[in-house]
């Protein structure tokens, strides 16, 4: 029996209106559950193709931060260690000025002094970085000196085949294209002076020209030390002013990205209440229409 009085089509009306907003609703409950506006990519629409673009950007300069950190590292073991080398030619050239203004000269002290000296240098030169040589450049597992070496003859000149590394320098590249180098080389002619100049101490520890030309040299070689130093300052400085900038980027991208995936949740909160007043609303009104019969005007 019929009972109510023109009120289906309203009704039918009436409910699929409210499973729009009750769909409306559950949309913004779960943006505030959630956080974001879609739990899934399909949901972010024409957003979706930025938002990929933006994340693999991020995860690329993060990567890059990442290896350009161990690079840091390395290259602050590098300038550590040439402090030490410094160090190092201070005391040689310390010890070198005693001797030379003394009236007579220890050859056998002289010689073990140098001797010693020029071990150290070696386990210096040799030091390491995460099991890499520092200073053997893009041949990071040999050792950069071996002042044993026999085809190593100081006495000829300037010779530098005691250094086993690689004649490449080690670098970092960045993905746009940026090379920075790395440490220095343990060929060069700073470290190759100093040992030279150790060299010929040893060959000839009695003779007191020979310890001053070893002492001018020790002198050169200190300076140049330095310069190596500043080198790998400015390396340092090139490799943390690149993490900077990609902290920024990064950053910014991340904003990006957070503002198309992001829900605006004091946003979310207001129409959720406009919905679930709406619904109420409806709910109301469907019941309101159910209710009417035909007994009621007859």
């Amino acid at each position: 029996m019929i009972s109510r009085i023109a009120t289906f089509g309203h009704s039918t009306t009436m409910l699929a209106a409210s499973l729009k907003v009750q769909a409306k609703l559950a949309d913004q409950q779960a943006q505030t559950a959630s956080g974001l506006k879609s739990t899934t990519y399909g949901g972010l629409g024409s957003n979706t193709g930025s938002l990929l673009r933006l994340s693999s950007q991020s995860t690329a300069l993060t990567a890059e931060n990442a290896a350009a950190q161990t690079a840091t590292a390395y290259v602050n073991a590098a300038y550590s260690a040439l402090g030490d080398i410094a160090d190092l030619a201070t005391t040689i050239k310390t010890q070198l000025a005693s001797m030379i203004s003394s009236t007579t000269i220890d050859s056998a002290t002289t010689a073990q002094y140098a001797t010693n000296w020029l071990t150290d240098l070696q386990a210096l030169m040799n030091s390491t970085s995460g099991g890499t040589y520092l200073f053997s450049g893009t041949a990071g597992d040999t050792a950069a000196a071996d002042f044993s070496d026999v085809d190593w003859d100081p006495s000829a000149g300037v010779d530098a085949d005691y250094y086993q590394g690689s004649s490449a320098t080690r670098t970092f590249t960045t993905t746009d294209g940026q090379t920075i180098g790395l440490s220095v080389s343990g060929g060069s002619a700073a470290f190759e002076k100093l040992a030279r100049a150790l060299s010929m101490i040893i060959a000839s520890p009695d003779d007191s020209d020979v310890v001053s030309a070893a002492y001018d040299l020790a002198g050169e070689a200190l300076t140049g030390i330095g310069s190596l130093q500043e080198q790998v300052s400015i390396q340092a400085s090139t490799l943390d002013r690149l993490i900077e900038r990609n902290e920024a980027k990064i950053e910014s991208i991340d904003t990006l990205a957070s503002n198309l995936k992001d829900a605006d949740l004091a946003e979310t909160a207001v129409l959720a209440t406009q919905y679930e007043t709406q619904l109420e609303a409806m709910y109301s009104m469907i019941s309101t229409l159910s209710s009417l019969s035909l007994t009621k005007y007859l």
